[in-house]
């Protein structure tokens, strides 16, 4: 096989020569007579270029720093040609200058920009970003750099190197040696699913390396209150003041389904008074930017007229509550109340949903709309029905068509003695 001709130099186009003065440095790729040029990104005056070395005479830093530039670019373009020959055996000019031109795009590294997303949403925290769901960011991070660590000996990785054996390995890492659900491992995937969407907004990569991956989905169970549990925390006496407190606000959000945070978060100007002398709630929620739209129950509205009293349109109504008191207090009511199954402070918004709503009728897109969700298909997952509903619907079936029931069993019993006779 003949043996291809290869040069390349550098030199100046005078003919774009700038404001400042300079003129861009462009590179020229020549084999077996085609060239190509390129642009090296640098610029220089006429007057400190010398064309016959390609190179920029002087003694300054920017010369020396530039001439130092295109001597490490002429050894690339050299040894990615010799690459290209052993590889393919053929080699164009213009196939050379793409190939130089992918290895000179950004490669960010996935560590560093996680790291980089941390510090951007870190002022956020507790604005427009959660703070377990900015803890979930910093966690997801170190189980990310334990894996790169452990099972491949590296401090941080290139994104064109992510691939699906790269999520297939860490989804089976945080399976099998980290022992992790699958709802800590799905925090983690999503986490790493934001960073590969950054990684292809800034080009370093381009293929999504999840195109063949699913996850397997933890099965999410909604705990939530029957009537019967619901009624027995309405009803037992609490001595108490701050468990009772607590109870107060609880059921406020379980005939309301605000969630804690947006309970906190109630002004006065969020209840807004109709003209029929019916009450509603609207606020939009902290974690969807949604709003609710929630007509005040009578017991919500009774709980409502402790607190808002003498509240100015901008004031918080209910006191604060933490999620240290608020579990703490879920605890010892969940106790005193009965409730085997162990009361939190998140399953009134799921009582509201399933017992209040649900339960009672209430449309899955009126529902959605009161708990300010932005996809119908969060609601739904409230949608699986009761047993005891399923025993209540059947009952009422049963007392509407008794009649009809009696008469087929008592025909039923007719058939079968005259059968027996024969």
């Amino acid at each position: 096989m003949a043996r291809s001709t290869f040069n390349t130099l550098f030199y100046i186009n005078r003919s774009k020569e700038k404001k400042n003065g300079k003129c861009p440095i462009m590179g020229r790729i020549t084999i077996d007579g085609e060239q190509v040029q390129y642009s090296t990104g640098k610029e220089i005056a006429p007057e400190l270029w010398d064309s016959r070395k390609g190179r920029c005479k002087g003694t300054g830093e920017e010369t020396k720093e530039i001439n130092r530039y295109l001597q490490t670019k002429e050894e690339q373009t050299k040894a990615k040609y010799q690459e290209l020959v052993w590889q393919r055996g053929y080699i164009t000019a213009e196939l050379l200058k793409r190939e130089l031109m992918e290895e000179d795009k950004p490669k960010g590294f996935l560590l560093e920009e996680a790291r980089l997303f941390i510090e951007e949403k870190r002022p956020c925290v507790g604005i427009t970003v959660a703070k377990p769901t900015f803890a979930n960011y910093i966690y997801a991070t170190q189980l990310i750099e334990a894996y790169l660590r452990e099972r491949l000996g590296l401090e941080d990785i290139r994104y064109p190197l992510l691939d699906y054996g790269f999520i297939d390995g860490l989804d089976f890492y945080l399976k099998s040696e980290r022992n992790l659900s699958l709802a800590t491992i799905q925090i983690v995937v999503i986490f790493l699913r934001k960073l590969i969407g950054i990684g292809q907004q800034k080009k370093y990569i381009r293929i999504d390396p999840f195109a063949d991956y699913k996850a397997e989905l933890p099965h999410r169970t909604r705990r939530y209150l029957t009537t019967e549990e619901l009624q027995r925390v309405l009803q037992t006496p609490i001595i108490d003041k701050q468990f009772e407190r607590a109870r107060q606000l609880f059921l406020f959000c379980a005939f309301t389904g605000l969630a804690r945070v947006d309970m906190q978060r109630l002004k006065p100007k969020h209840i807004i008074h109709n003209a029929d002398g019916t009450e509603e709630i609207r606020i939009k929620r902290q974690k969807t930017n949604v709003e609710a739209i929630i007509p005040l129950l009578p017991i919500a509205g009774q709980i409502l007229s402790l607190y808002i009293k003498d509240k100015k349109a901008d004031d918080l109504i209910f006191p604060n509550l933490t999620i240290r008191k608020a579990s703490f207090a879920c605890v010892n009511i969940g106790q005193i109340c009965r409730i085997e199954k162990g009361l939190t402070f998140h399953m009134a918004r799921h009582t509201f949903s399933t017992t209040i709503c649900l339960s009672n009728g209430i449309s899955m897109e009126t529902l959605s709309k009161m708990l300010g969700h932005s996809n119908i298909g969060t609601t739904q997952i409230y949608g699986k029905i009761t047993d005891h509903k399923i025993h209540e619907d059947m009952t009422a079936l049963t007392d509407r068509e008794h009649s009809v029931f009696e008469s087929y069993c008592k025909s039923i019993a007719r058939q079968s003695a005259v059968k027996q006779q024969a």
